[in-house]
């Protein structure tokens, strides 16, 4: 969809804790004073975004400067939040890299909120869709496995949507030692519903509600049909899906967990 005229966006947050990073080098004056404005701004950044901005501890792509409008892919709903990046997951990788960068608990709060809001909207068959809204009636609701939900139950990779929600939250698991078990136990039950929709071949479909058939993969071949032709397909997503770089999504996403879990898997 085409970016609202004005709007408010987490690009400043990741500028500045980059620029809080510790340095290579010996720093100077100059840089200790550029440090010391980049953690003022950071802070006044992200206070606006979690205590005006944010909807339950989530996010949307685009905000109105006067909070009335909010935009994900389309229009937001009151008490909707998006899952699909930029939303409430790449807010959540903000938090931590500022919380890394300057070690105020401030930060790792404003991500563990970021992180509830998920947890509230994962889907019972363990991973997530496009948006969370946490009015039960609203349009857009589904199976909220850990929240108030009915109707849809399609967790997807589609636009990277479930593989940023487990990047983050794994960090966010990580960040806390793994102690904090209804986390642990949300990461774990995303990559363990992740891993059963993976087809024996190595592929993932673009959605799945429970485990795929253990079909064998087969010999490569044309279709006998005209694949040309628009409409022939029926249910692609249910198949082996390559579509906005899903797989390459999909495999950064399980070498992350990997490094945070070192599970073999």
């Amino acid at each position: 969809m085409p970016h609202p005229p004005q709007f408010r966006s987490v690009f400043p947050l990741w500028v500045l804790a980059i620029v809080l990073l510790p340095p290579l080098a010996a720093r100077s004056a100059d840089d200790d004073s550029l440090r010391a404005e980049a953690s003022k701004a950071l802070r006044r950044a992200a206070e606006y975004y979690r205590e005006k901005v944010a909807v339950r501890g989530g996010y949307v792509y685009h905000t109105a400067p006067d909070l009335a409008r909010r935009w994900g892919e389309g229009l937001a709903g009151p008490q909707e939040i998006w899952v699909q990046p930029p939303g409430t997951p790449t807010v959540g990788m903000a938090y931590l890299a500022a919380w890394r960068a300057t070690g105020d608990q401030y930060y790792l709060d404003a991500a563990d909120a970021a992180g509830d809001a998920l947890l509230y909207g994962q889907l019972k068959s363990g991973g997530w869709t496009n948006s969370v809204d946490f009015d039960p009636a609203g349009p857009r609701v589904a199976q909220y496995k850990n929240g108030k939900g009915k109707g849809r139950n399609y967790s997807t990779l589609d636009d990277g949507i479930s593989q940023s929600a487990i990047r983050f939250l794994a960090r966010l698991d990580e960040a806390h030692k793994f102690e904090k078990q209804p986390l642990h136990d949300a990461v774990t039950a995303a990559l363990n519903a992740l891993l059963a929709a993976q087809y024996p071949c190595g592929a993932f479909p673009q959605v799945w509600s429970g485990p795929v058939p253990a079909q064998p993969p087969a010999e490569a071949k044309f279709p006998d049909y005209d694949w040309r032709t628009e409409g022939r397909v029926k249910n692609y997503w249910d198949m082996y899906t390559l579509n906005d770089g899903l797989a390459g999504t999909v495999a950064a996403t399980l070498m992350e967990a990997h490094a945070v879990y070192g599970d073999e898997r």
